[in-house]
């Protein structure tokens, strides 16, 4: 039996297709994407009890995984006398379920995030090159925050990759998005995010590749590491420039210089660890982690410094001393619960013989796994693009996947 989309499909279809160019090549994209999720939810606000009822075991878990966020940071806004500010990007993580909501309502089809991730990754592309080139802008990252823009790009790239099709034309659109993603990665020289490509893409080789074997997979990763190997080795590499850095800046904390990228975040992670060792519970509150920084002599005499931030630059560490354990699992929850719906609808897509459901889900798996990765050196909650895109991508794919395992699509039609 084939089942039409809701009537208002084609707002939703072109809320899927816009979300990588809002967010990746449009300034102020993050606020016209949650204007369009609620004007969305508004719309077709008659349906949304019948939708919450049908993937009720979907909705669920993500619900209170955002409950849990909400009810720590409130909690933490209360005992600390925090300003109303101090939930506003927090509070973001609602638009994971608004998002999902929508998708369930509307069901879009999920080709139109696979047709807007390339045009993003190119327009953004262009975009770096322009700032670099003509604005000398060392770290470009269009119009957002460079760390947080490095990791949507990272992530993209990586959904790009995952996209169904087993043509030739499908193969280089995959592989184009990565190296267009993995270029715009290079220009804007965050580490984390190229950590994050580079170790996710290797279990991505398995869905890209549904049914190759054990020796082809090595050679693939081998060709990998060659290509990175070769972009490290060419006379004046970006690549070379950043990596040895690392080694340099860790000797110099060594020897007592925190000032650099590195020596800062090990510096900071260093007062994130006496903060939580003195607040195990609590925390010293939420966004408070610059506290810390301010009440150093170096800081009041110079903010200068790199380590004079407002945040520790790394999600564990940032949870446990403004949030104590009770932040920690409520963060890590926001990560893992999704992790599981993903693996869930994983297997289901996989046992049913569904690409595109299996496509969609490893795509959520993606996303989990390098925001992790990229959590290790940034704080996701910390600016509002970052969180925007990590909610509205969550939101996003488990609401496409939750749909198509329910109404398989094939070349745009449903059926049941």
């Amino acid at each position: 039996m084939v089942i039409r989309a809701t009537k208002q499909a084609w707002l939703a279809n072109g809320l899927v297709f816009a979300f990588p160019i809002l967010l990746l090549s449009v300034p102020r994209g993050a606020g016209v994407f949650i204007a369009a999720v609620v004007l969305a939810v508004l719309l077709g606000w008659r349906g949304m009890g019948k939708a919450m009822a049908r993937y009720r075991s979907l909705l669920v878990p993500l619900g209170l995984a955002i409950l849990a966020v909400l009810v720590v940071c409130l909690a933490s806004k209360v005992i600390f006398g925090l300003r109303w500010s101090a939930v506003d990007n927090p509070t973001r993580v609602l638009l994971a379920f608004l998002t999902c909501l929508a998708v369930l309502r509307f069901r879009p089809d999920s080709r139109m995030l696979w047709y807007g991730i390339p045009v993003a990754l190119v327009s953004c592309l262009l975009i770096v090159v322009y700032q670099l080139l003509v604005l000398h802008i060392p770290r470009p990252a269009a119009w957002t925050q460079p760390i947080a823009f490095a990791s949507m790009v990272a992530a993209f790239g990586l959904i790009g990759f995952a996209r169904p099709g087993r043509l030739r034309r499908d193969h280089a659109l995959a592989w184009g998005s990565l190296l267009v993603a993995s270029a715009v990665l290079i220009l804007n020289g965050s580490r984390g995010a190229w950590l994050a490509l580079a170790v996710t893409t290797v279990p991505m080789l398995a869905v890209r590749y549904r049914q190759i074997r054990l020796p082809a997979f090595l050679g693939m990763v081998a060709l990998m590491v060659a290509l990175a190997a070769a972009l490290y080795a060419l006379p004046g590499s970006p690549v070379a420039t950043r990596v040895d850095a690392v080694g340099q800046e860790i000797a110099g904390f060594e020897a007592g210089n925190a000032d650099s990228s590195t020596g800062a975040r090990l510096f900071m992670w260093q007062l994130a660890a006496k903060a939580f060792e003195a607040h195990p519970w609590t925390g010293i509150g939420l966004s408070r982690f610059g506290d810390l920084t301010e009440a150093l002599p170096a800081c009041q005499a110079d903010h200068s410094h790199q380590y004079c931030l407002e945040h520790a630059h790394n999600d564990v560490m940032e949870a446990l001393s403004t949030m104590g354990l009770p932040g920690l699992l409520a963060v890590m929850s926001i990560f893992l619960v999704p992790a599981w719906l993903f693996f869930g609808l994983l297997r289901h897509s996989r046992r049913q013989g569904d690409e595109r459901g299996e496509c969609l889900a490893a795509s959520g798996l993606a996303v989990v796994m390098a925001s992790l990765i990229s959590g290790l050196t940034q704080v996701t909650m910390a600016h509002q693009a970052n969180i925007v895109f990590y909610a509205g991508i969550i939101g996003l794919l488990l609401g496409l996947a939750a749909v198509q395992a329910k109404y398989p699509r094939a070349d745009g039609v449903e059926k049941t």
